[in-house]
């Protein structure tokens, strides 16, 4: 079985055991999370899709992509117990509850991508003290489906993913399944904002996101 674990985590003292909160399995699309299927498009950078189970949480994917192509615009469709996202460079993820004002963290994320291009993927974790992580993998996209199963272990949640593609962009994505872990939430800025909060909570975590991204690369 094929892992990838985020190097930073393994630079550790000879004589302390290797350990790693986030792992990446890419041999299959198993789990028994709760399918996430389509709900709708809120605009032209924001799709949103529930669970299919019996949990009801609200799931965002938002376009980073800094610039659209108009003859492929992003986009979202429902394909059977699937959602299907097309056409994005950037695509971050994140769970809310039911309401879509407190974000959730999950214990695994399963999907697949069809693309061209080298994925990099950051995933930020929130740890067991509530401080948040990094980890980033990278993988070749080849032809066809790419299975991604990313769980997190040692306590850790998955807080947020952001899928960015250097060399390519993501035609399809589908096959998404999440494990919730409804106990670990914080309340967001937008609590009992309503669709004016909602707006303003998504422009503000699109500012944070490339922010952090032009630190890195400075």
């Amino acid at each position: 079985m094929t892992k990838w674990l985020l190097t930073a985590a393994t630079l550790l003292t000879l004589a302390a055991p290797a350990r790693a909160d986030i792992i990446l399995d890419t041999t299959g699309l198993g789990g028994t999370g709760n399918n996430v299927i389509f709900s709708s498009i809120f605009d032209n950078r924001l799709i949103l899709g529930r669970l299919n189970g019996q949990n009801d949480e609200v799931v965002r994917f938002r376009d980073l992509t800094p610039t659209q192509d108009p003859l492929n615009p992003f986009t979202g469709s429902q394909n059977g117990n699937d959602i299907k996202i097309f056409n994005t460079v950037d695509l971050d993820i994140s769970v809310f509850n039911s309401t879509n004002l407190t974000q959730l963290g999950v214990t695994r994320d399963i999907f697949s991508i069809v693309g061209d291009g080298t994925l990099f993927v950051r995933v930020t974790a929130l740890e067991a003290d509530g401080t948040f992580k990094d980890f980033n993998f990278s993988q070749l996209l080849t032809n066809g489906q790419n299975g991604f199963d990313f769980r997190a272990i040692n306590g850790e949640r998955i807080w947020d993913l952001d899928l960015r593609v250097v060399g390519g962009r993501i035609t399809d994505f589908e096959h998404f399944r999440i494990d919730v872990e409804p106990t670990v939430a914080v309340p967001g800025p937008v609590a009992g904002a309503g669709i004016p909060g909602l707006i303003a909570a998504c422009v503000a975590l699109f500012g944070l996101n490339r922010r952090r991204r032009n630190a890195a690369v400075a």
